[in-house]
């Protein structure tokens, strides 16, 4: 087996996982997260609601410059490289302002006492993994495309 078919099999590979990481944690995860923020509004608040909004946009974002990825047109992966890391900026800053915000209020599970925050980075942070591989992905096949 040829070098080159090596590298096809482990693209592929790498971007069967990334897929199911999308699902799991930018596509579901996070915006789950965004739309309870937007759920309870009444409780939180509309700078609360707003960062809901503002999840709920990122992992769009993240899971649309994905799903560009799988593709080797160049322009989707000019795309995908902008809608990847977009995304993933706007998450990685909601998550640290919504954590900081439910540290200064005081925010704990009612159950177990653990801050709030601990809670919203063990469901948001592993996004950051998906989105990264589409990002290696993208410039991998960008870089590629030039030869």
């Amino acid at each position: 087996m040829g070098k080159s078919k090596k590298f096809n099999n482990f693209m592929i590979i790498l971007k069967i996982i990334m897929a199911q990481l999308t699902a799991a944690y930018s596509l579901t995860m996070v915006c789950f997260a965004g739309a309870g923020l937007i759920y309870n509004s009444d409780s939180y608040g509309a700078k609360i609601s707003a960062m809901g909004a503002a999840f709920i946009i990122s992992g769009i974002a993240m899971t649309m410059g994905a799903i560009l990825c799988l593709f080797r047109r160049r322009i989707l992966n000019f795309i995908s490289l902008i809608l990847s890391a977009g995304g993933l900026s706007v998450c990685l800053i909601m998550l640290y302002k919504l954590c900081d915000h439910a540290d200064s209020a005081g925010w704990h599970d009612n159950i177990t006492m653990t801050p709030a925050s601990d809670m919203y980075i063990t469901r948001v942070l592993p996004a950051a993994i998906p989105a990264a591989l589409a990002i290696i992905i993208t410039v991998i096949q960008i870089r590629s495309a030039r030869k």
